[in-house]
């Protein structure tokens, strides 16, 4: 083969491709070798300059790759060089660098001698940055299975020993975490218990599906526990089993409770057995008292429904907000240094859209919190006085874009409705959530939806029934004609990780909606027949514009700073790092405890004076209303602002604090700097 036609190969290569003479120089540099190293003047310099030429380094991206050991220098020498990782710097207006994997060959005359050699450079730097997010996205995940407070393990599929416990796993059994890593429930529990454990372990590795054990007692340092399991098998992608995940709820209380009321259960019907021997003799009292019975019995029925319910909802809405307490934390990091990085940034523009990416996936975390918060009516509403037409009105282009024009939307807005004071915000997101519902329930036939506001005045004993108490209210109603829910599934719509959508569906949407709407001082009613579609009846009070509480629009200012001395009580050390570095930004002076105890002590014993108090509401022992309680009688000119990844509600209940004492994380460094001059300078809120 002519070199014309070599060259025509090797151009048609995806691949570089570089080759020398024995002398060391350049005899083929194909076009993708110019793009991948960013230079033509290979040709031009001897191959020890091309370290410097081209930029290149070792893999840690900053050592300059050393000349003799550079995979051509090397296959001059008759060395094979695989897989060698070469990190070429980004040169002006030529990118941002990326990372090569170069492989080496030595050519040999037909006497054997060294007569070149040649090198291939391969693109890396997807792989690269692939494997960096997998790490990043593995970490997080690590982070999350850490944090749940629920016993989580994996046990290796073979021998059944365990290969991960989680901190709630090693609290419940009380046992350090190496102590149970490698070991086996042989090792942990008696003979006959860890016989039942792998056998129930097996069947999950035999099955498709995850095996449910609803109750198991298991012997603790804390003593006996009663256990709720879920143990599922983890298949490698020839469908081998390889590891069993298992997840455990502790119902120990649960189960005291139900022993209690079996107990009382028990007792009470010995007490209306011997009472109803008591008036046997008396056939009209007989019957009065079974008629009795029965109706006690289906009272308790219906209690006991209830507060199975509300213990349901009380404890997942409790955990929701646990997560995104600690989700905020960790977000209030993440966007604080992602800021203060980005304000420090030059003219690095795929830092900074790197950056700019970290916080769109910051605000898309912190909407997912906030949804949490939502339906355990635990989030920080901004209540304003609105006008629900106007609201409803302006999201108008919206709810027909997510209906799709198989479904027409009509609105009958009442012209002489009054205001109301909720988060506008919120209320979209009610109706959004509403309209993606009813679509999805008159999907694929079609159907039509309504939306219309009205005004009513509700009396007592009102013969409408109205599920509201007497007063003067705004009702908004949605209507589709879609399949319509049975009473069943209606009974159970609000709560949440409930749907009917299989496992597209979430089951936060209308628990959503029910947490926003009890949070704004209101009601939700539904009606729905198979067939029949479903009609959501909203209702507000009516407020009047004079008896609305005074709220300010935010101030845009910029955050300015000052000189004044800072005290950061902060439990979580990444927030009191993120706070510090924002505030020291600013020119404050800064000090800064990891719990309540350790802020009054820093209080008392400073010497000048302290102008701010920036305390997280929730901390290990003292908590920040707690701690403000207790520096204000010394320190009675010192500011305080209250911080919290939860609502705002445990401040709001502490006397003497105003409602703007309180920021929500996670916040941006310009919102703390803006919340911290205006608290020292007894402003309204700006943040």
């Amino acid at each position: 083969m002519d070199r014309a036609a070599l060259t025509a190969m090797f151009e048609a290569s995806f691949d570089g491709v570089v080759a020398c003479d024995a002398q060391g120089r350049v005899s083929l540099f194909n076009s993708v070798a110019e793009k991948l190293l960013g230079s033509e003047a290979a040709g031009e310099c001897p191959i020890s300059a091309w370290p410097v030429l081209f930029g290149l380094c070792l893999a840690d991206g900053i050592t300059p790759f050393p000349a003799d050991e550079f995979p051509l220098s090397r296959a001059l020498r008759g060395e094979a060089c695989d897989n060698v990782e070469v990190h070429v710097r980004a040169r002006r207006n030529a990118g941002t660098g990326t990372w090569l994997l170069v492989n080496g060959r030595t050519l040999r005359d037909e006497a054997g001698a060294v007569a070149g050699a040649v090198i291939v450079l391969r693109d890396a730097g997807a792989k690269r940055r692939d494997a960096d997010e997998l790490k990043r996205v593995n970490g997080f995940i690590d982070s999350i299975v850490e944090h749940v407070p629920l016993m989580i393990f994996v046990k290796e599929a073979r021998e059944l020993r365990f290969e991960l416990f989680n901190r709630a796993g090693e609290e419940l059994l009380g046992i350090p975490r190496l102590s149970l890593l490698g070991k086996s429930d042989f090792d942990l529990f008696p003979r006959e218990q860890a016989t039942f454990f792998q056998a129930r372990d097996r069947q999950a590795l035999e099955s498709d599906t995850a095996v449910e054990i609803a109750e198991e007692p298991i012997r603790t340092a804390h003593g006996e526990r009663w256990l709720y399991t879920k143990k599922i098998p983890i298949r490698d992608a020839s469908g081998t089993p390889r590891y069993l995940l298992g997840i455990s709820l502790d119902i120990t209380a649960r189960k005291a409770a139900e022993e209690e009321l079996r107990r009382a259960r028990t007792d009470l019907e010995q007490r209306v057995d011997e009472r109803t021997a008591e008036i046997s003799r008396a056939n009209e009292e007989l019957t009065q008292e079974i008629a009795e019975r029965k109706r006690a019995e289906e009272l308790l029925r219906k209690s006991e429904e209830q507060l199975r319910q509300s213990q349901k909802m009380e404890a997942v809405g409790r955990l929701a907000g646990g997560i995104a307490h600690d989700f905020n934390n960790a977000l209030m990091v993440i966007t604080a240094v992602a800021s203060l990085q980005l304000d420090k940034l030059g003219t690095s523009e795929q830092i900074r859209a790197d950056l700019e990416q970290i916080f769109k996936a910051a605000a898309h975390a912190a909407g997912l919190t906030r949804q949490l918060l939502a339906f355990s009516r635990q989030q920080n509403l901004t209540p304003r006085l609105i006008d629900l037409n106007q609201v409803v009105a302006e999201l108008r282009a919206m709810l027909q874009r997510i209906l799709g024009e198989e479904i027409p939307l009509e609105m009958d807005l009442d012209a002489m409705l009054g205001p109301t004071l909720a988060d506008a915000g919120q209320m979209e997101q009610v109706l959004i959530n509403l309209a993606v519902n009813a679509r999805d329930a008159m999907m694929p036939k079609g159907g039509k939806l309504a939306v219309t506001t009205r005004q009513l005045e509700v009396i007592a004993n009102d013969p409408r029934g109205l599920p509201v108490a007497p007063g003067n209210w705004l009702c908004l109603s949605v209507i589709d004609s879609g399949a319509g829910m049975d009473a069943p599934t209606r009974a159970r719509i609000f709560e949440p990780f409930f749907s009917t959508k299989g496992p597209k569906g979430t089951g936060l949407g209308l628990a959503t909606v029910y947490g926003i709407v009890k949070q704004s001082n209101g009601e939700i009613a539904v009606e729905s027949a198979p067939g029949r579609g479903t009609r959501f009846d909203i209702y507000l009070p009516r407020v009047e514009p004079v008896d609305a509480p005074l709220f300010l629009e935010p101030s845009k200012s910029p955050a300015a700073g000052g000189p004044e001395t800072i005290l950061v009580a902060e439990d979580d050390p990444g927030v009191r790092a993120a706070a510090r570095r924002i505030l020291a930004g600013g020119g404050y002076r800064v000090l800064t405890a990891s719990n309540g105890e350790e802020a009054l002590a820093l209080s008392r014993t400073h010497p000048t004076h302290l102008h701010l108090l920036l305390t997280d509401v929730v901390m290990p022992g003292m908590g920040g209303p707690e701690l403000a309680a207790a520096v204000r009688p010394e320190r009675p000119g010192m500011k305080i602002i209250f911080m919290s990844g939860y609502a705002g509600e445990a401040v709001r209940k502490e006397p003497g604090v105003p409602a703007h004492a309180f920021i929500q994380k996670p916040f941006t460094p310009a919102s703390l700097l803006r919340a911290v001059r205006d608290a020292i300078d007894d402003r309204q809120p700006s943040v």
